[in-house]
């Protein structure tokens, strides 16, 4: 958030649109998506925890929805916004790290 609050961006995730710049620095040098990553954690030490079966099935649900429904328009919305920056960036940094 704090990289975020820095830049004076948007950190919400619904609205990609209201970006006005792209953070590539703190924690977004390493990962594109550091809060979808920590929520992944937080799935993985639930099966862990738990011991069962149902964490692993919300952990692929969650990839699968995240990559394809939360990620996907968010880096189509920032390409259109930023280009050829945005490119590089994605060259740069790994989406799941």
């Amino acid at each position: 958030m704090w990289s975020f609050a820095k830049a004076r961006t948007s950190i919400d995730p619904r609205f990609p649109n209201k970006t006005s710049k792209l953070v590539t620095t703190g924690i977004y040098r390493y990962s594109r998506n550091p809060m979808y990553l920590g929520l992944l954690s937080f799935l993985c030490a639930a099966f862990v925890y738990f011991s069962a079966l149902s964490p692993l099935v919300m952990i692929v649900m969650f990839v699968f929805y995240m990559n394809n429904f939360q990620i996907a328009p968010e880096e189509a919305i920032l390409q259109a916004m930023f280009g050829e920056q945005f490119e590089h960036y994605c060259q740069q940094v790994r989406r799941w790290c």
